[in-house]
């Protein structure tokens, strides 16, 4: 493992542990057992920590699965990567909790600017991966070259607002409707 790799672990038990409320430049270079010097040389600004944090959390959950497998149906291959969105069954409350809460931080009456920072840094990983989708499905003539990036941009405004419904209002939609609503986007997306 690089020192970089120890870093974001480092920050990653961090905040496990503590929050993400804890990732400063200084706690996370103490909990990887180096100086702020020594991380800013990896890492120089509170930002590309982040971002690194962020793209660590998104990579970590997010598979490319069989996107790429053109011999499988190119909606089902986009809904089922969809899907890795979505919390599992059993812990849903949980994650969606936490999820929330990380919303609360960042943008509360008293927002904390490392979680701000740590949210911003996690949606433009998963626009990335959401964009490499759909570009692998664009090079292979499924989705309009021209309109990944507005794709994107309306698969996690689609997702955002479903963890927002499963945690807020269960009752209007459950992991089912959830899980028809990114269908219905992936059959409207793919040519």
């Amino acid at each position: 493992m690089s020192r970089r790799e120890e870093i974001i672990d480092a920050a990653l038990r961090l905040a496990r542990a503590e929050g993400v409320g804890a990732l400063s430049v200084r706690a996370v270079a103490n909990a990887a057992g180096i100086g702020p010097t020594t991380l800013r040389h990896y890492f120089p600004s509170q930002a590309e920590l982040y971002q690194a944090v962020a793209g660590a959390v998104v990579g970590g959950s997010l598979d490319d699965l069989a996107i790429a497998d053109d011999t499988r149906e190119p909606v089902q291959r986009l809904y089922d990567c969809l899907l890795q969105f979505l919390p599992p069954a059993e812990h849903q409350e949980a994650v969606l909790g936490g999820w929330f809460e990380l919303y609360r931080l960042a943008l509360g009456p008293e927002p904390l600017p490392a979680v701000h920072g740590l949210l911003e840094s996690g949606h433009h990983s998963s626009t990335r991966v959401l964009r490499r989708w759909l570009g692998t499905l664009a090079d292979q003539g499924h989705v309009v070259p021209d309109e990944v990036g507005t794709h994107a941009t309306r698969a996690l405004a689609l997702i955002d607002g479903l963890h927002l419904n499963l945690l807020l209002g269960p009752e209007r939609v459950d992991l089912e409707g959830a899980k028809d609503a990114l269908r219905w986007f992936a059959e409207r997306v793919v040519a």
